[in-house]
């Protein structure tokens, strides 16, 4: 019974512990390709009534140490459209019964890399659904557009 007794008392203890590491957070290029539509200053341009296609998400290594990514989830406007953990996470988005107007795709994900904490990263881009191509932005062309962001921890 003090056996008992005394791995009680060390038992909150162990809630102090803690690596050394718990906060080396993963630095990556997080990069979202689309098909189906235009890209200007950062922000995805589609037509109403069209299909747009997410076709990758990836990460890539901002250090030696090579990364993943896995679990993304999509959301628009904050409401969940899609979610899945097969690589290179493909989703579409119909546009037919959106209004023109500015959406905002979330894009959240299980992020790994070798050696550092797992995390989970946020990106939002904003999704422009225009009535028709004379609408778009002058000079941009519909087809597959990457957009790439830099996400590492503050310093």
């Amino acid at each position: 019974m003090k056996k008992l007794f005394y791995l009680l008392f060390l038992l909150p203890l162990a809630f102090f512990a803690s690596c050394s590491d718990d906060d080396d957070l993963p630095e990556v290029d997080f990069s979202i390709t689309l098909s189906n539509v235009a890209l200007e200053n950062n922000t995805f341009y589609a037509i109403k009534g069209d299909t747009v296609k997410i076709d990758n998400v990836a990460v890539k290594s901002l250090t030696d140490k090579s990364a993943t990514v896995t679990g993304v989830r999509y959301f628009l406007n904050g409401i969940p459209i899609f979610g899945t953990i097969e690589n290179p996470f493909v989703c579409e988005i119909e546009t037919e019964n959106l209004s023109p107007a500015t959406y905002t795709l979330n894009v959240t994900s299980t992020i790994l890399q070798v050696d550092k904490s797992i995390a989970s990263g946020v990106c939002n881009y904003p999704l422009v659904v225009v009535e028709n191509a004379d609408k778009l932005p002058a000079g941009s062309t519909i087809g597959t557009q990457t957009l790439t962001v830099t996400i590492q921890p503050k310093k």
